[in-house]
């Protein structure tokens, strides 16, 4: 009669019962697995509010993406290349974000990596058109609290291109954007005379947006329009309602005095951040 046969390695698949130690080797790789990934998410939460820091800005600094670290509070392991742009984004070490070193790290080489994700500006096509602008006139329309108000106007060019400003990474595939430099002081100081900003075509713009706002008083066959630099308050159907800070004003605009909204662009959003 033969003895028990001492089996090395996975048993075989016809074999079956309950056998006490199968499956615990790898508990254990879960286990550490799960351990090294809570100190991965502890670290990382911990240099996040060092440097107020949120999830999404770390996440685009370090892969231009906005889930990276979402995705690792969900349990999912960075590849090494990712990680480390995150370490340097936190000015930290892989190291320590996974627990096998207590030293922060060594600041020089991560303020290095941090300025490495930023492009220079020699790096960036010089090529969003910045349209020609200048004061209008003011016009008078209605104020919620006095009636009519004086508001600034902005003369705008659409076939006069007068600078170009840098292309940021994250604009690559955006060449609808375009640029203008702020006319009149009647956004001060949100923006300053000269200022210049981005104007996203595409994105319907949201309450508490700034806005370039098209009106219909001018025949802009040739490229030129009257626009208004304001802050949008809400719009409807039948009007869009407006703010201006100097003179401060909130003000209506009847749909039927205007063409188009455009949604200026923050500059951090330009650059992902």
């Amino acid at each position: 009669m033969m003895g028990h046969a001492v089996l090395c390695g996975q048993l075989p698949a016809h074999v079956k019962g309950n056998f006490p130690d199968a499956g615990k080797s790898s508990l254990r790789d879960k286990s550490r697995m799960t351990d090294r990934n809570t100190i991965l998410i502890d670290r990382i939460e911990e240099r996040l509010q060092a440097l107020s820091m949120s999830d999404r800005k770390a996440s685009m600094a370090a892969v231009g993406k906005p889930d990276m670290i979402r995705d690792i509070r969900r349990g999912r392991q960075p590849i090494g290349a990712r990680l480390s742009a995150l370490a340097g984004v936190l000015e930290t070490s892989v190291e320590y974000l996974q627990g096998a070193s207590d030293q922060l790290g060594g600041s020089q080489a991560d303020s290095s990596s941090i300025r490495a994700l930023v492009p220079r500006p020699q790096d960036m096509l010089l090529d969003i058109p910045v349209y020609g602008t200048a004061l209008g006139s003011e016009s008078e329309y209605g104020d919620q609290a006095d009636g009519l108000v004086a508001i600034e106007q902005t003369d705008l060019n659409t076939s006069e291109v007068v600078d170009r400003f840098r292309r940021p990474p994250n604009l690559m595939n955006r060449r609808d954007v375009y640029g203008l430099y702020v006319a009149g002081d009647s956004m001060e100081p949100a923006y300053e005379a000269g200022r210049g900003i981005l104007v996203d075509p595409k994105k319907p713009p949201s309450s508490r947006d700034y806005v370039v706002v098209y009106l219909r008083n001018r025949d802009d066959s040739d490229g030129a329009a009257g626009v208004l630099i304001k802050r949008l308050v809400r719009r409807s159907g039948s009007y869009i309602e407006l703010e201006q800070y100097n003179p401060a004003a909130v003000f209506r605009l009847d749909s039927r005095l205007y063409r188009e909204v455009h949604r200026v662009m923050p500059w951090d959003e330009a650059f992902g951040m």
